[in-house]
């Protein structure tokens, strides 16, 4: 890491041990999402960025976790966009009281 100058990371990098080399992954800090704290799967979302090539790819982080058992998926940019606007008009259909509570 310390081979990296403060302009190779995005300002929301945590500056982990996975950005310490050629082809870094840049992890920002994951949000909960959760309401009430008692919900049997918990989600977590963030940003990230893999340096590689003039365009890194980068977007969204959801975690998805129950348990001990954890998964995270990269989602890419265009992806998070449309997961976004779609969710968006979904949790809408579910009327205004759904949508408060999701």
């Amino acid at each position: 890491m310390s081979n990296l100058s403060n302009a190779a990371h995005p300002p929301w990098c945590l500056r982990g041990p996975d950005c310490a080399g050629r082809n870094d992954l840049h992890l920002s800090r994951l949000i909960g999402t959760a309401v009430r704290g008692d919900e049997v799967i918990q989600v977590r979302i963030g940003l990230w960025r893999m340096d590689l090539g003039p365009t890194p790819p980068s977007g969204l982080l959801l975690e998805l976790s129950a348990g001990s058992d954890v998964d995270r998926w990269p989602i890419d940019l265009a992806q998070s966009r449309s997961l976004a606007h779609l969710s968006q008009r979904l949790v809408r259909r579910l009327g205004p009281g759904s949508a408060r509570a999701a």
